[in-house]
Formats: structure tokens, sequence, C-alpha cells
């Protein structure tokens, strides 16, 4: 059989985490886009208020780097909505 049409399956996997079936770079969502995403799917959601989740996706999101005097890091979303 020939090489020709062999391939590293490992690689192909591999390469398959970060590039769309057509081959372009598919970078994924940071944090904060991740969940203004996810709260924008809950718009239509079932069983949630179509209006309240409409309010939270147009408020004011921002996201900060937190260290305390410990040294523990972490990332913090904040969503301010029905700002008045």
């Amino acid at each position: 059989m020939s090489d020709e049409f062999s391939i590293d399956i490992d690689k192909a996997l591999e390469n398959a985490k970060n590039t769309d079936h057509i081959g372009f770079d598919n970078p994924k969502p940071d944090g904060l886009e991740s969940v203004k995403q996810a709260v924008t799917n809950c718009i239509d959601l079932a069983g949630l208020d179509k209006k309240l989740m409409s309010n939270i996706a147009d408020g004011e999101w921002n996201e900060y780097y937190t260290q305390n005097s410990v040294g523990r890091r972490s990332k913090k979303i904040v969503i301010e909505y029905d700002i008045t």
C-alpha cells in the first residue's frame, strides 16, 4: 500500500480541535463572550421570562481579574441591568 494516502490520525485530531471542517482557524470565545452568548440563547428558552433575559442581555457587562492578599486569583463577570 502506498504512503501517499496515509495520515497521522493523532495530528489530524489535534488540528480538528482548533480548526473548522474546511480548515479555517476557529478560536474559542473568552469567558465574557461565552456568558453573553449563553444569555442571548436563553431569551427564547421556554420557562424563562423573555423580558428579563432581554434586559440582562442589554445590560452593562464587565470582566474583572482579581487577586486577594494571599495571592488567590480569579476572574469575575459582572452584569448590571435595569439601571435607572
